[in-house]
């Protein structure tokens, strides 16, 4: 128990000397370096390190020190302390190791070397590529060309003429930090077969992608010209390209850009899609592409110049180019491109093949004009031109014309579109026929919906009177009320309300509201044809119901079909005698819906008469009547 106490109270003492300016976690990382788990040891000093931990010194120097520790973990604190230190000469710890028995040490002392860059540590790292052990040797190499760079080469030229496996990364990395053209050419050289094996790659791009080196950026090109997206290498080396000034990166994508290499294209396209969106490389990029043969290469152009950040709108008419092209992918990439031009005008450019024989193609277009500006739209012309679209045979096709009309159209377009589409809505197709009528009503004028509706056989023209109190049972449904009785539109009626409060009526010995009603005229305001009764009746809509009465016209007898439904329950008479009666089983704050379909009704000559009891407990509170022939065609009636 005391020595739980103990190591408790050591390690608050700890957290109080971790500094203001310190990493939050840098408490939990301090005390991590007593586990006996080197792995966690391991993943501190690299954390502390990198964050520069001033309160981690005394613990990382006692771990470095620690001679029962293991050599290769004395090292690794050898190189956090080192960091953390920040001094310009080498301390006399790192001079220690440079000198150990274990080779792992001197190994490690090498790798301390590469942050000093003084005299001393340039004896030092020359002195210990003489060392007996080859990963000594190879750690010194590196570390001293990092240190005198082009003036190491008569040191390394040697060692990294024809390394072992193993020692390669470390001899790629002396050349890399030497950066001479010599020294390159022989990097990309050494690392042609070796980077097929993928273990290797990672290593070798560890020991490389910390060197701010310009000169690798192309060496990084080349790699992934060797490779393809999905190898696993692919994001290490985009990785280690993005290390770098933007700049330099820039300059080397020109470069390769400028090879006329369809490969260097092909790679400089994707690593513009994926890492730097500089606007300054589109030309270079379009005329690249003009000597280009393989799809892929032009696959990998176009996106990379539709992409936002690379200003698309200065290469429309490049992307234009390829409507007409043969390979029906491309087609729809430029397509796609020529969406992320905000300037641009797709009802212009995309008129000619919004009714392409390709049907992708032409889904494409139509969706991309469903992106469009819509001051872009041709006002009270836009009917003529998706005539195609809208007339189509394909359901696809038909869908995004319909879409686009209610995107982009108006009331100037509704006269033109009703003519043209009036035949729809008297169609036996239903998803027809509500698609269409959905695409009328979005562009309708406010007198233009009940015609819609009518024409697919709704009965639209109503007069309604309510509220009367209703209950959860229905009670006042299953009674014969005033109206039902004698239908008198200038009569007023005595009713009674309550508030219903999270779906309770009122409560006991509560008295009801009182008040009077009387007929109004009412239209339906949806295409569908839904009577809404909640926004045309005075309040509350719960725990209500209410009439509705349609007369009609007819000019002679016929035989029709009446399709009934509504939210939550209705009784239907027609020319006084009933017809229908539906309750709806009651689901809690969700539509309850009741219906009735092909009731066989007889119009006769001159009025007709629809009566409606329509109840509702909560939620939606609608009710819809539609008149069809033998052949399911809707039937038009009119008020009378």
């Amino acid at each position: 128990m005391k020595a739980k106490l103990a190591v408790f109270f050591l390690n608050l003492l700890l957290a109080a000397h971790v500094a203001a300016d310190s990493p939050p976690s840098a408490s939990r990382y301090i005390s991590q370096l007593d586990r006996q788990d080197w792995i966690l040891q391991s993943d501190a000093l690299h954390y502390l390190a990198e964050n520069r931990v001033q309160a981690a010194l005394p613990p990382i120097r006692k771990l470095a020190t620690d001679s029962s520790r293991t050599p290769w973990l004395r090292g690794r604190a050898l190189i956090a302390l080192c960091k953390i230190e920040g001094q310009e000469t080498p301390p006399p710890l790192l001079l220690e190791f440079s000198s150990a028995t274990e080779s792992i040490q001197r190994a490690a002392a090498c790798e301390a070397l590469e942050l000093y860059s003084d005299a001393a540590a340039k004896n030092l790292s020359r002195r210990l590529i003489s060392d007996t052990d080859p990963a000594v040797q190879y750690r010194a190499i590196a570390t001293y060309a990092k240190i005198q760079k082009a003036a190491a080469w008569a040191d390394i030229d040697q060692p990294t003429r024809s390394p072992s496996t193993d020692l390669l990364p470390l001899a790629l990395r002396s050349l890399a930090f030497t950066g001479t053209d010599t020294a390159l050419e022989r990097l990309v050289a050494l690392m042609k077969d070796p980077f097929k094996n993928q273990g290797q790659a990672g290593a070798i791009l560890r020991l490389l992608s910390d060197i701010p080196e310009p000169k690798l950026i192309p060496v990084y090109l080349g790699m992934l010209e060797t490779i393809n997206q999905e190898d696993p290498v692919f994001p290490a080396i985009l990785s280690a390209i993005a290390g770098h000034q933007n700049e330099d990166i820039v300059n080397a994508l020109q470069n390769a850009l400028a090879s006329n290499r369809e490969r260097a294209t092909y790679t400089a396209a994707r690593v513009i899609t994926l890492l730097l969106q500089a606007p300054e490389l589109g030309l270079a990029l379009r005329k690249a592409l003009t000597s280009a043969k393989e799809m892929e290469t032009f696959e990998a152009g176009l996106t990379a110049l539709g992409c936002k950040e690379m200003e698309p709108d200065k290469h429309q008419e490049f992307f234009a180019e390829f409507l007409d092209h043969t390979e029906t992918d491309l087609r729809i990439l430029a397509i796609r491109c020529l969406s992320h031009c905000r300037e641009a005008n797709l009802y212009d450019i995309l008129s000619a093949i919004i009714d392409d024989p390709d049907k992708t193609v032409r889904y494409a277009a139509l969706n991309a004009l469903l992106l469009a500006p819509l001051d872009k739209a041709p006002t009270g012309k836009l009917v003529a031109y998706l005539e195609s679209a809208l007339a189509s045979t394909d359901e696809p096709t038909r869908i995004l014309g319909f879409k686009i009309l209610s995107h982009a159209g108006n009331a100037e377009d509704f006269q033109p579109a009703l003519t043209m589409l009036g035949d729809a809505l008297k169609s036996t197709d239903d998803l027809r026929r509500e698609a269409v009528a959905a695409a009328l009503g979005s562009i309708a004028p406010n007198n233009g919906i009940a015609p819609v509706a009518r024409s697919q056989g709704y009965i639209t023209d109503w007069m309604v009177v309510g509220t009367f109190y209703n209950d959860k049972d229905h009670k006042a449904f299953n009674e014969e009320l005033a109206p039902e009785k004698n239908i008198d539109f200038n009569a007023t009626y005595p009713s009674t309300y309550v508030w219903a409060l999270r779906g309770h009526q009122n409560k006991p010995g509560e008295k009801a509201i009182e008040r009077d009603v009387s007929w109004e005229e009412a239209n339906v305001d949806r295409t569908n044809g839904k009577l809404r009764m909640g926004p045309l009746l005075p309040p509350p809509g719960t725990f209500s119901l209410a009439y509705a009465v349609a007369d009609f016209n007819c000019q002679s007898a016929q035989e029709v079909s009446l399709s009934i439904d509504g939210d939550d329950a209705f009784k239907v008479w027609f020319n006084d005698k009933k017809v229908a009666e539906q309750i709806a089983p009651y689901q809690h704050r969700q539509s309850c819906i009741a219906s009735v379909s092909n009731i066989a009704i007889t119009l006769k000559p001159g009025i007709n008469r629809f009566l409606v009891k329509s109840a509702n407990i909560g939620h939606e509170w609608w009710v819809r009547l539609r008149l069809t022939d033998a052949d399911g065609k809707p039937i038009e009636v009119y008020r009378q």
